[in-house]
């Protein structure tokens, strides 16, 4: 039966564990229905605790046996865990469980995934696995036994022993339990060494299913890549004999940092020309450098409890930012991670689903890996370093590794460092972590005399249970511009820390335009009464790569926003506009793809709430159509031009100048297929060497509706391909029209190759239907309730994936009323499900609150 109403936990709650772990010995017996875990763990009592109570996490377990220093016990044995009397001194609790990984389709704890044994243990998976104190601020060493007939068999840490179907690993490192990985399967290593910079010799391996192989070098690359920069920029060498990868087909995230044996969805590791796109490359670089850069920032150095989740979350994906830019561009980076932000992030703090980045309670902790805990908490870390400046974040960072190497920590701990560092006092910064919602910054202007004067007036909307919000500290980087273009004042940090501020620019000869908040120095939403004309000119003159590109975004915003709204056209000064940043040769390709690509349909959507209007899906979705056709006329002599200039000769190659080519060449060629039936793109598609150039070619027909041939075509080809046809699957019910969406979806369910099981072909599927504005809120409903019908027979199987889609309902409040009601009963009908789990009935809740 569904909880009723299940407990919340509240950060104020935190005490620590009674007693201190020494040490932990874990024997596995596979078998699929019945494997044996015996635990061994050695426990003294925890001084800084007076009273203490023994209670080890356990769920969905069978208890076999248990001991203290060897004597048989009979413990109470809830389906919650495990408690018991034990000595006031150290002793040795011992037990012997059975759990069946074959049943397991949660994909927490261990699974079985296409017969090869697999973890995911993060945040509350362990206890699913033998009774244990599950919890992040418990670190242990760990020695791990495996005991079955399949050929590898991986744990965390250095090998130390290994026979006849059974090895040992040992792992010296103390860690909490959500690190703990075991892997176990036939399958295949792509090796590799490294070097560290103090000299040692490290084996590296990339795991997969045979057939796999060849599709682990770019991966490994990245990995070395990864390696090496963390020691140049950041100091920190790697501190095992051996680092390997595991890729595994079914896995609800996209990868965990495991101590020393990472394990990878296979669709963020495997990567070959012809079955890859250009931006699978990026997120597999990305992602690899991620789960890298937590063997510090996550490992070595891991949250107290997991309201503390941003600390590792947050700052890893700050320093996985930083390492892309390196590899990649640098202004590219920064404006596609704000696109993902404002998406993701300011939809989510924007409705009912809005919490902190440190959240001061949960009821379900899976539920808050949210954008809000990733991006914007990288967001703060970023804001920090602006701030205090590089060379203070780098000594403070220094510093954060040498004092809590091997700890447990909190933000408190965090912001310390930087204040011991640096002497300034960072309380009213902790409000970014404790505050929800996303600021809103209205500035105004005055010109006089030779002074210019910006006032700034911020406030921070109302947010479930957070009503009243107190200034925040905001970094707004700003430069000035004279009328002619050039730069007149180089891009300043203005520290606003009160409710409303001025600042002064005196001795000026021109009345400047201003470029404000230049690198997107905050995440905050900006109000400033301006003109089509100012922002032409920033398009055109901004040295800022960011406020160059937002100036010609919020023209497209406008622009569509009132195309929707009259049924209109574009203006020709903004198509002017976009030809002009078309033929720009000197602007790097991927930046010119960017910026002339209009905002997203859920983005007009948004934009039109917030100035008071209800949005109209398909009116939004008709305009964008109006526009690209418009687009495509306005420029249609400059594009066959374009897109042969931008063809890339050779063989392929993933780096950043060749994929910002074919980027900004398949929006030429977008464009073109308006113009010539699809010709040019029937003809890429048809010769195409790599997937990039294939996928883009066939969802230009798609999206045009002419692609039954090539889809059909594409569909055999690959068909034995479980990743490319992940990709197939998507494109086929994004490209749907609005009143056709839903039901492609359902007909791609009874597809032979749809698995409700695999969270990639779920989310294939139903993610690319929740991700199509105009369809999910189609006016029938069809779209809601689709998705509900599909999301209450998934959540019996795998509540995670369940409640990380309920997320696609959080924007309901924002539409029509006859769509809102629609949007009410589908998720009235999700919460009305019996045994609904409680990580999707938390979801849903907080959803209908709104």
């Amino acid at each position: 039966m569904k909880d009723a109403s299940p407990a919340p936990v509240f950060l104020s709650d935190y005490a620590p564990f009674g007693y201190l772990v020494e040490d932990v010995h874990l024997t596995f017996r596979l078998d699929p229905q019945a494997t044996r875990v015996l635990s061994r763990i050695r426990l003294r009592p925890n001084p800084d605790v007076a009273e203490r109570q023994f209670f080890l996490h356990g769920e969905q377990l069978t208890l076999i046996a248990a001991r203290i220093d060897g004597a048989p016990i009979t413990p109470e044995v809830t389906p919650q865990g495990l408690s018991c009397d034990v000595p006031d001194a150290p002793f040795t609790f011992e037990a012997e469980v059975e759990i069946a990984p074959a049943a397991n389709t949660a994909l927490e704890g261990l699974y079985l995934s296409n017969g090869m044994y697999c973890t995911q243990c993060e945040a509350e998976g362990f206890r699913k696995i033998t009774y244990y104190p599950d919890r992040p601020d418990v670190m242990a060493i760990f020695t791990v036994r495996i005991e079955g007939a399949e050929p590898v068999k991986l744990s965390n840490g250095n090998p130390v022993a290994a026979g006849d179907g059974w090895a040992e690993w040992h792992d010296p490192w103390p860690k909490p339990s959500y690190l703990f990985a075991l892997v176990a399967g036939d399958l295949v290593a792509h090796p590799d060494r490294f070097t560290t910079a103090s000299g040692r010799d490290v084996a590296l391996n990339i795991w997969v299913r045979p057939g796999d192989e060849g599709k682990c070098a770019y991966g490994m690359d990245a990995l070395k890549r990864s390696m090496r920069w963390e020691e140049e920029v950041y100091g920190r060498e790697y501190d095992l004999d051996v680092f390997n990868i595991v890729a595994v087909d079914d896995f609800n995230m996209g990868a965990m940092e495991n101590k020393g044996l990472n394990i990878f969805n296979s669709s963020c590791v495997l990567a070959s020309p012809d079955t890859s796109t250009d931006a699978n490359y990026e997120r597999i670089e990305a992602i690899i450098a991620h789960e890298y850069f937590h063997n510090w920032t996550g490992n070595r150095i891991t949250c107290r409890d997991w309201f503390q989740l941003c600390l590792k979350e947050g700052l890893t994906v700050f320093r996985d930012a930083q390492f892309t830019s390196d590899m990649r561009s640098a202004p590219v980076k920064r404006i596609s991670d704000v696109i993902a932000l404002r998406a993701r992030q300011f939809r989510e703090d924007n409705g009912p689903l809005a919490h902190p980045v440190r959240p001061s309670s949960f009821v379900e902790i899976n539920n808050f890996y949210t954008a809000t805990v990733y991006e914007k908490g990288a967001e703060l870390v970023g804001m920090l370093k602006t701030l205090v400046g590089d060379a203070a974040y780098a000594a403070a960072l220094q510093e954060y590794f040498s004092r809590h190497d091997g700890q447990a920590v909190t933000i408190e701990d965090w912001l310390e460092v930087f204040e011991d560092v640096t002497g300034r006092d960072l309380g009213q910064f902790k409000r970014w972590y404790t505050d929800a919602g996303t600021p809103r910054l209205h500035v105004t202007e005055d010109w006089q005399d030779g002074t210019y004067t910006l006032t700034f007036r911020q406030m921070t909307p109302p947010t479930p249970g957070q009503p009243d919000k107190a200034p925040r500290v905001i970094p707004i980087a700003v430069g000035l511009l004279n009328p002619n273009g050039d730069e007149m004042r180089p891009t300043t940090v203005l520290e606003m820390t009160e409710a409303t501020q001025s600042f002064r620019f005196d001795n000026l000869a021109s009345r400047p335009v201003p470029s404000i908040l230049r690198g997107f120095s905050a995440p905050v939403i900006l109000e400033r009464a301006t003109d089509n004309a100012e922002r032409a000119f920033l398009l055109a003159h901004d040295t800022d790569p960011f406020n160059k590109w937002e100036a010609g975004r919020a023209l497209g915003r406008d622009m569509l926003m009132r195309m929707a709204q009259t049924g209109g056209d574009a203006e020709p000064a903004y198509l002017d506009a976009l030809r002009a940043v078309l033929r720009d040769d000197r602007l790097d390709p991927a930046f010119r793809a960017l910026a002339l690509r209009p905002p997203s349909q859920d983005d007009i959507a948004q934009a039109l709430h917030d100035a008071g209007h209800t949005p109209d899906p398909q009116a939004i979705h008709e305009a964008a159509d109006r526009l690209g056709a418009q687009m495509a006329r306005h420029m249609a002599d400059l594009l066959p031009g374009l897109y042969d200039a931008m063809t890339v000769p050779g063989p392929y190659s993933p780096d950043a100048q060749a994929a910002g080519k074919r980027d900004l060449q398949g929006l030429a060629l977008a464009l073109l297929t308006r113009l010539d039936a699809g010709k040019t793109a029937r003809a890429q598609f048809a010769s195409a060497d790599n997937m990039t150039q294939q996928l883009t070619a066939l969802s230009c027909l798609m999206a045009r509706q002419i692609s039954a041939a090539e889809s059909a075509a594409f569909h055999d080809q690959w068909q034995h391909d479980r990743l490319v046809m992940d990709k197939w699957f998507a494109l086929s019910v994004s490209h749907a029209r609005p009143e056709d969406a839903a039901a492609r979806a359902s007909a791609l369910a009874g597809h032979p190759a749809f698995n409700i099981r695999n969270p990639n072909r779920f989310r294939a599927t139903f993610g690319a239907l929740a991700g199509h504005p105009a369809g999910f809120h189609h006016a029938s409903g069809a779209g809601y309730d689709t998705l509900a019908d599909w999301l209450i027979r998934l959540d019996p199987l795998n509540p995670q994936t369940t409640a990380r889609m309920c997320a696609a309902y959080e924007t309901w409040t924002r539409y029509d009323a006859p769509r809102q009601a629609r949007a009410r009963a589908a998720l009235e009908r999700i919460l009305a499900t019996p045994g609904l789990s409680r990580d999707t009935t938390e979801m849903v809740s907080r959803i209908l609150e709104a």
